[in-house]
């Protein structure tokens, strides 16, 4: 071998790397190497079958290219046991971009898709930095800041916690069919609840000594009807409505206005973790995520959305309570006033909503169940399938109810 040859060799042995060691060498996955290449971003000196050969020369150049990263993120989704870590990755991404922007769902969801055309959205958002920055119109940076954050968020769920995506078949479907559905719900308990009979008992969080029994009665009582007490974990008659269940050993999901990992308000973290335990907690907010005040109207939309009907049980002129009855009517479900309140001369509301299709009253809490057993949402198993269909029954129907 003469000197020539050895000089070819050597350089070749220098210069030359195999699809393995430029993906190592770029800090980014083989599969993103392939991307590159299969987009033109990058070329091989040689490329065939056997594999891949690259100069290192044409690597660094790319490395000066603002949508290759210098280093891949080591950082990845947790261990979530029962979880698709294709879908835990994506909520992260969705949560990273969401953040950055400090934007709702609405607007969020059409930037995820878009996004979504430019890069691969299971994979880590830093591996393709450059590229989401360029469709975001923000820095690498923020991006980077609001991922990191992001991910610590996540990096709190506990590892038997469950991930839902819309469009998933264990998503529930009456939730889907509205149009408030989260794209993500963050879920730890028993996710079965979720496909069950649901009827939300909801009021003011300073309820007279009287609604708090009344709460806490109904919690009891749907349990014996098969229902699924749900409810928002706040004080007063949604904590009342908890325990009557947790009493009575029936059923109950929270439907949270912040992040799984939180809890409010504080003096519920134990009743949280007992429906943890024995029930289902629901929320719609990423780990991490900021809580906003308007946080808790949008759960209400969820709760209303999982449930065939909400129960006023005892409510002022301001209270949430109305929000969910407003999302309710809109959503097809059925919207229970009591009497008391429709003759309390103090209030402007009852009035206001018996006025509706789909509001109906109630005196006691026997005449409820009855009301609840006349309209079919509770009953016997087919009258009761039939009910969970709302959205595909003719309008004049007599279990579909829409707000005008």
């Amino acid at each position: 071998m003469d000197d020539n040859q050895k000089s070819i060799r050597n350089i070749i042995a220098s210069e030359a790397l195999f699809a393995s060691e430029a993906a190592e060498y770029l800090g980014i996955s083989v599969q993103r190497l392939n991307q590159l290449v299969h987009s033109k971003k990058i070329e091989p000196v040689k490329l065939s079958r056997a594999g891949s050969l690259f100069l290192k020369s044409d690597l660094d150049d790319r490395l000066k290219e603002v949508d290759l990263p210098k280093q891949e993120t080591k950082a990845g989704p947790p261990a979530l046991h029962y979880c698709n870590s294709k879908i835990v990755q994506e909520a992260i991404n969705y949560a990273a971009i969401q953040s950055a922007l400090n934007i709702s769902d609405k607007k969020t969801t059409p930037l995820f898709q878009e996004l979504r055309t430019a890069v691969e959205i299971t994979e880590p958002l830093l591996n393709y930095l450059g590229d989401v920055s360029r469709v975001l119109e923000i820095g690498r940076e923020l991006i980077e800041k609001a991922y990191d954050k992001t991910i610590r968020g996540f990096s709190e769920l506990k590892p038997t916690d469950f991930i839902l995506k819309r469009g998933e078949d264990r998503y529930p479907e009456l939730l889907d069919r509205t149009e408030e559905a989260p794209p993500y719900l963050f879920l730890r308990g028993n996710i079965d609840l979720l496909h069950e009979n649901a009827i939300a008992v909801v009021g003011t969080r300073n309820p007279s000594p009287e609604g708090e029994k009344r709460a806490a009665a109904l919690g009891m009582l749907l349990g014996k009807y098969k229902m699924v007490v749900a409810s928002g974990l706040a004080k007063g008659i949604d904590s009342a409505a908890h325990q009557g269940a947790l009493a009575s050993k029936n059923f109950t999901i929270a439907v949270i206005g912040t992040p799984l990992t939180k809890v409010y308000p504080k003096e519920n973290q134990k009743l949280q973790q007992q429906i943890e335990e024995a029930g289902l907690v629901v929320s719609q907010f990423s780990p991490g995520s900021t809580i906003q005040r308007w946080n808790f109207p949008l759960r209400n939309a969820t709760m209303s959305g999982i449930s065939l009907a909400t129960v006023i049980v005892e409510a002022g002129e301001t209270s949430g309570a109305l929000i969910q009855a407003n999302y309710a009517l809109k959503q097809g479900r059925y919207v229970f006033i009591p009497q008391s309140a429709l003759q309390n001369p103090n209030l402007k509301w009852p009035q206001k909503y018996i006025q509706h299709k789909g509001a109906e009253s109630f005196g006691k809490i026997e005449e409820l169940i009855n009301k609840l057993e006349i309209s079919h949402v509770i009953g016997d198993s087919s009258i009761a399938s039939k009910a969970i269909s709302l959205f595909e029954m003719e309008a004049d129907s007599d279990y579909v109810h829409r707000s005008k």
